[in-house]
């Protein structure tokens, strides 16, 4: 019987518990891209509230990949000195830190004068600027950033990284036929479709060596049409597991509209994506992390013994709870208090909205 409070293992990374705080946006954290001191105190906080493993924002690793200006930029050169900071807060405790290494690709906002927006091919997104389809030299250039970023991080004393191959971001494009209209090898089939993650990720392996913590957020469904098939995701999983990828985490959702949105609000099911990651941990020997919407102990133990999950991870709550993980070790075992409004992206600052009075 897998118990959420017991050590465990994601591939090379030994974990001191199953429970894994899913990549959240840091609000108010990073100013003009540089790392302050506030988050070493959010992430101090999780790690001091028990939280295993601790994954980071998106961080940026080049220039012209940003969302906006508080996205940390993991290629600036105050980072190594802010972040070896953190990582040293986070190793007084057990828990480990990894770092989330993106690229916003049409979602970008955050450009120098005379440069453009990147994506597999030609878009104009609802409410965002143009983005134009990259040259296979701009690949090559965002896939040897992802490997130099990984060596900053690792330099920097983080426990791993984490590549963002998720909602609707740069990678997440590439592998999804709602983006990617390509007719040259990183078009077409999966195997081409996802060209740019196993590309990627041997970079990566490059920079950082067989034995670094390497992990991979992705999307088993887009949520919107055309998508990405079960048959595709499988494919690219299988082909991470061969390759030694570390974990796993399965989401959904390319976040291009409310329908497509990762989070839900107000939702009263417990481990709305686990059928997904239940399907990939089915067919692959990489441990896989669960995650959607999981707020109390009994469902995540519930699923981790119920299939092949290695961890859970949760987001949200962690944010009204930063010591969550040490209530449920104590022995309270009741539900998360997160009412999963997602009003904390309203906050100026990381915080709860709710605990903040905006709703009575």
């Amino acid at each position: 019987m897998k118990k959420i409070f017991e050590k465990a293992r994601l591939g090379n990374l030994e974990i001191p518990n199953r429970l894994v705080r899913s990549s959240t946006f840091e609000k108010g954290c990073v100013v003009d891209g540089v790392i302050t001191g506030s988050l070493k105190e959010v992430l101090g906080q999780l790690a001091q509230g028990g939280a295993g493993t601790i994954i980071t924002g998106m961080m940026s690793v080049m220039r012209n990949s940003e969302i906006d200006k508080s996205m940390a930029r993991i290629y600036d050169e105050s980072f190594k000195k802010n972040f070896a900071r953190i990582a040293d807060e986070i190793h007084t405790t057990e828990s480990k830190i990894i770092v989330q290494l993106g690229h916003c690709g049409a979602k970008t906002k955050i450009v120098d004068a005379g440069a453009h927006i990147s994506a597999p091919s030609d878009v104009q997104l609802e409410r965002e600027l143009p983005a134009q389809a990259m040259t296979k030299d701009e690949i090559a250039a965002v896939i040897a950033a992802h490997g130099k970023a990984a060596l900053q991080c690792k330099e920097a004393g983080a426990d791993g990284v984490q590549l963002h191959c998720a909602h609707g971001y740069l990678i997440s494009e590439f592998l999804s036929p709602y983006f990617n209209k390509r007719t040259d090898e990183y078009g077409g089939s999966i195997e081409n479709r996802a060209r740019i993650v196993l590309e990627t990720y041997d970079e990566i392996r490059a920079q950082v060596g067989s034995s670094y913590p390497v992990l991979v957020k992705i999307n088993y469904n887009d949520l919107v049409e055309p998508g990405i098939a079960p048959n595709d995701i499988n494919w690219v999983c299988a082909e991470l597991s061969k390759r030694g990828i570390d974990a796993i985490e399965v989401s959904a959702g390319i976040g291009i509209n409310s329908q497509s949105s990762p989070s839900r609000r107000g939702f009263s099911e417990e481990g709305f994506f686990a059928a997904y990651a239940a399907d990939i941990a089915s067919k692959i020997s990489a441990p896989v992390i669960v995650m959607g919407g999981l707020r109390s102990p009994a469902k995540i133990e519930e699923l981790l013994n119920q299939h092949n999950f290695a961890a859970a991870a949760i987001s949200r709550p962690f944010i009204r709870e930063p010591a969550l993980a040490n209530r449920w070790k104590g022995g309270d075992d009741t539900k998360a208090t997160c009412v999963s409004c997602s009003k904390c992206f309203l906050m100026n600052h990381h915080g709860c909205f709710v605990d903040a009075g905006g709703i009575k």
